[in-house]
């Protein structure tokens, strides 16, 4: 059991012991618990490396576009969710730090950040969603739809740039899809790696 799991699993006890829940509503609120817990501690480790790396905008940006993406494409995983927010983090932050430095050498051309755009776009529509092995998608159904809301993250994150004129943000983004959507190519999820 990792760490994130068990301390899901004592606030699950803490907020069900006098409610008589069964197995299954327990498990449930033990899954919705760690997703908060992950997700307020991955924000937070986030922040303060973006903070201590003097990019904090650019983290988060980059951050929430390419998060958004990963969660309707799915993408290469990690064995434990630690790993995957430390080293989210980390990638995060150096995509933030490059974003800075991009914009301060002003290369920014929109269409060059369009056409990473597109890249991006032609990736999630050959090969999203990405599943793994202990997230299996076995619905055609589901598959479609977590591959249209993929396209809409990439035409959301175009507009963004189409739209916005202010250059750190629109870098920060297109970076933050473009990392996204370069873990979803086979290399990066290989059946029994890491």
């Amino acid at each position: 059991m990792n760490f994130s799991e068990n301390i899901s699993l004592k606030l699950t006890e803490v907020i069900t012991n006098e409610l008589n829940y069964d197995k299954d509503k327990k498990e449930i609120i033990a899954y919705a618990v760690e997703t908060a817990f992950l997700f307020i501690l991955g924000s937070f480790i986030l922040i303060i490396i973006g903070y201590f790396v003097n990019a904090l905008l650019p983290t988060v940006v980059a951050a929430i576009f390419g998060g958004s993406l990963r969660r309707v494409s799915g993408g290469a995983h990690f064995a434990t969710p630690l790993r995957c927010l430390a080293f989210g983090s980390i990638v995060y932050s150096l995509i933030g730090v490059l974003a800075k430095t991009i914009t301060a050498y002003d290369f920014t051309n929109k269409y060059v950040l369009l056409f990473i755009l597109l890249i991006s776009f032609l990736l999630v529509v050959s090969l999203a969603p990405v599943d793994s092995e202990s997230k299996p998608i076995h619905s055609s159904s589901f598959k479609y739809k977590l591959k249209i809301s993929s396209v809409i993250v990439i035409i959301i994150a175009s507009l963004v740039i189409a739209f916005t004129h202010y250059q750190l943000i629109n870098v920060s983004a297109v970076l933050g899809v473009f990392y996204q959507s370069i873990t979803l190519l086979p290399i990066f999820n290989r059946k029994g790696g890491e």
